[in-house]
């Protein structure tokens, strides 16, 4: 959710009308992201279909859901990462590289079954790897993780989301300052 960590010192101009508050404009760009991404899956699952890949998900509501848990997990870290970056400019520096890290370590490109235990025990540790995890046993009815824990993402999940939306209550009438 790199546009959300922006949102409150993109839009300076916007939290000037009185209706509009930081919350909203967070998660306003939380939800253009969501749905920018959606369509684009729907879009290229169409194109592979067009062209004879079906490549259809066994099980749409556990591609939903773990859609939707990832994305409440970014929403949380935009929220927490919009406040920070309002307080600390350099932050979107630091935080460019720790998800860079995080990324590595999430089984996007390489499938953590085909790791050692040892590794792969330390690896489900990350909430993304956990979500990557799942919207893949969704897709493909063969994949059953056993380390996949979806209570775990949904946890992180939620307490970093009521983290953010904390630091973004506590802290809004700071937020809408000049710097």
């Amino acid at each position: 959710m790199k546009t959300a960590s922006y949102a409150v010192t993109a839009n300076g101009a916007l939290l000037q009308l009185p209706l509009v508050g930081t919350f909203d404009v967070i998660l306003a760009r939380g939800l253009l992201e969501l749905v920018t991404d959606i369509l684009v899956a729907v879009i290229l699952l169409a194109g592979f279909g067009a062209i004879g890949l079906g490549t259809l998900p066994s099980d749409f509501g556990g591609v939903a859901a773990a859609t939707f848990a990832v994305w409440l997990l970014g929403c949380g870290f935009g929220f927490v990462n919009a406040v920070v970056n309002a307080f600390f400019k350099s932050w979107d520096k630091i935080w460019a590289q720790l998800i860079r890290i995080l990324y590595f370590c999430s089984g996007i490109f390489y499938v953590p079954g085909m790791m050692p235990d040892w590794i792969r025990a330390t690896l489900a540790w990350n909430p993304v790897l956990q979500g990557v995890d799942w919207f893949r046993a969704s897709f493909f009815t063969g994949y059953l993780p056993h380390w996949l824990d979806r209570s775990y993402l949904l946890a992180v999940a939620g307490s970093v989301l009521l983290t953010g939306l904390a630091l973004e209550r506590g802290l809004r009438h700071r937020l809408c300052e000049p710097l």
